[in-house]
């Protein structure tokens, strides 16, 4: 997602797109709150919440569906199509109880039948989703519906934290019996919004008001027009031109030319993003823990957050865990240490320095930056960094999982998620390739472990695992900031930037 730069989506671009000439693209839902998101998963989107492949494809499942529960910012359980929950006395069983009188956008009703085949599908190994990594907690026989408003989880072992584990991206219920061909271009949801225009790849999705919507008053919008734009400069404009009403990613580097617009309010989240570097610890250089480590300790975090994020975001220790979370296995940041960097790679046998290529792309704001600085903070360690600039709408599908090492992005999880989700053996997404029997079962130990302090301790021991010997560079944590056109109203940024929520959106 960069090189050939993809100006703008949706009517903003002066040239046509996906066959549609830029009249007809600004035309297409002119009346809609317009969003503006910043990723791309191109041919590969899909309104399968199973098989989302980058933010993108939240832009549009979030408005379409709900989830059995939500969660806030510091991963307090939220009702959604579950209004209560309780926990048997061994720890096995969890109860949900459903919201009754919920329907689908088809007219079916919403009955636990939905949520175990939801469940069971994600499970499922040929439907080939990201969530049976982080829901190897799950027993897919436990799962069951004793009646039309209640489920059942029963697990092996007791999983304290599973409202909150069940609660990620993927798990956004659909149809019992609907099939991965048919969700993928027809969604089916219980959510606010419902699928009016939706075509892979192309520039504009338009979504429309859900008039059975079971939170009543809601949605306050009466349709949502979304598209995408990967070049900074552009979105921008869009937004300052009243283009756009919603910009969910204002890149760090153009931040001062919104902030005293007085048409536009700038909203900043906490931790929520991180932005890596990572590397196939199965390939030279790669392959060696004293170059991994030289390659962590080049990192001067808090000039990069300065320089790339102009100050942001909050240093992060090489791990998806803040620094400030309880589970984190240090409560400082590592810091630069050149010299040691040296040393280690004359052990490593690279004493004349060390050359390589690190592809990256403009996935998410900010990413092509982070790439160049730390580049340049790796010179002084006699590492010579060729940073390749990709297209950015092409980078998820064609670079990233296919170099040796690149930049990438993860939204915040909590610990048990965000450090199985591209790390266990069985992750969809192994972007470092590094394969640790004893890092699985400390992760599995601390998501059946019932005593706090405990299962603390042992996501600590996690951490640090991956932190000191993994192939993640994770330097910091980026603030996100949106920016709202100031006649628009309602809408709250989540930390979780794919945990979107539309509802209360609303423009003048």
């Amino acid at each position: 997602m960069g090189g050939m730069k993809r100006l703008l989506q949706a009517g903003v671009a002066a040239v046509a797109l996906g066959g549609m000439s830029s009249a007809a693209l600004a035309a297409a839902g002119d009346e809609c709150i317009k969003i503006l998101g910043y990723e791309w998963s191109g041919e590969k989107q899909s309104m399968d919440p199973a098989d989302m492949h980058s933010g993108d494809d939240a832009y549009h499942t979030f408005a379409v569906y709900n989830r059995l529960v939500d969660v806030d910012d510091n991963f307090n359980v939220l009702p959604e199509l579950a209004t209560e929950w309780s926990v048997s006395p061994d720890g096995l069983t969890w109860t949900f109880k459903l919201r009754d009188g919920v329907k689908f956008h088809s007219g079916k009703p919403f009955t636990s039948a939905d949520v175990v085949y939801s469940f069971k599908r994600l499970l499922d190994e040929a439907t080939g989703s990201g969530a049976r990594a982080v829901l190897a907690f799950l027993d897919p026989e436990g799962i069951k519906a004793p009646d039309p408003l209640t489920v059942t989880f029963t697990t092996k072992t007791p999983v304290v934290e599973l409202p909150v584990l069940i609660t990620n991206k993927f798990t956004n219920i659909v149809p019992d019996g609907a099939k991965k061909e048919d969700l993928r271009l027809k969604a089916d949801g219980t959510g606010p919004f419902m699928q009016e225009q939706f075509t892979p790849n192309a520039p504009v999705r338009i979504l429309r008001k859900n008039p059975n919507y079971w939170d009543a008053g809601k949605p306050k919008a009466d349709c949502l027009r979304i598209t995408v734009a990967q070049e900074a400069v552009a979105a921008v404009a869009a937004m300052k031109s009243g283009q756009v009403d919603l910009m969910l990613n204002v890149d760090p580097s153009v931040i001062g030319t919104l902030k005293d617009d007085a048409s536009v309010k700038l909203l900043e989240t906490g931790a929520s993003n991180s932005m890596t570097v990572s590397m196939w610890v199965d390939t030279k250089p790669f392959d060696d823990p004293k170059v991994r480590e030289a390659l962590k300790l080049v990192v001067d975090r808090q000039a990069m957050i300065d320089t790339v994020l102009l100050g942001f975001g909050e240093q992060a220790a090489d791990n998806p865990v803040p620094l400030t979370n309880a589970a984190s296995y240090t409560k400082e940041a590592p810091k630069q240490d050149i010299e040691k960097a040296k040393a280690l790679l004359a052990e490593a046998g690279y004493a004349d320095g060390l050359k390589f290529d690190l592809y990256t792309a403009e996935g998410v704001p900010g990413m092509v930056r982070m790439a160049q600085v730390y580049a340049e903070m790796a010179k002084a360690a006699g590492i010579d960094i060729n940073v390749v600039v990709t297209p950015a709408e092409s980078f998820w599908d064609d670079v990233w999982l296919k170099k040796p090492i690149v930049t990438s992005a993860w939204s915040m999880r909590p610990p048990g998620e965000g450090l199985a989700v591209a790390y266990t053996q069985n992750a969809k997404w192994k972007e470092t390739h590094w394969e640790r029997p004893d890092y699985d079962a400390l992760l599995l130990k601390a998501n059946t472990t019932v005593d706090a302090a405990e299962r603390t301790k042992l996501y600590q021991q996690a951490g640090e695992l991956l932190a000191k010997e993994g192939g993640l560079i994770l330097p910091m944590f980026v603030h996100q900031v949106l920016a709202l056109r100031a006649a628009c109203d309602g809408y709250t940024p989540r930390a979780q930037n794919f945990n979107l929520n539309f509802e209360d959106l609303s423009c003048k």
